[in-house]
């Protein structure tokens, strides 16, 4: 995979965890989600994964989980780990992806904004968020 493939699965910043496991085990690793882009998902693993392995991928602390299929497509060691890169077997998973990604960054923006004093309900967090950054969202 050359430079420009690899960036499409750089995007968003976000550090939520997730659990992988192969499709035909019930075993699971768990792994911090490390950017959303276009082309996939980028994950920091502390194993490596073979390229065209298919996996299936766990978000089980948003409502609702989030589980999907992949494969990976890529993966790369880093530091004292590996970025793993993996693409969605159905194209309307990526958009689930992305609202999750987006759910993360409303409840951190709500965490931040608690430890600041203000006492935010979720839905306060979110109407504030999408006010000041969900224009932006996606665009990098």
């Amino acid at each position: 995979m050359n430079e420009d493939e690899r960036r499409s699965y750089i995007r968003h910043p976000v550090d939520v965890p997730v659990q992988i496991y192969p499709q035909s085990h019930t075993s699971t690793s768990h792994v911090h989600m490390s950017d959303v882009g276009k082309g996939g998902i980028a994950l920091r693993s502390s194993m490596p994964l073979n390229a065209g392995i298919l996996l299936r991928i766990a978000i089980p602390h948003v409502h609702p989980p989030f589980e999907e299929s992949c494969v990976v497509c890529w993966c790369q060691a880093e530091g004292d780990g590996f970025e793993v890169g993996i693409r969605f077997l159905e194209p309307e998973s990526m958009f689930k992806a992305r609202m999750v990604e987006q759910i993360c960054h409303i409840e951190d923006y709500r965490s931040q904004e608690n430890s600041k004093g203000r006492q935010l309900s979720a839905e306060e967090a979110a109407c504030e968020w999408i006010g000041k950054y969900a224009a932006d969202f996606g665009l990098n």
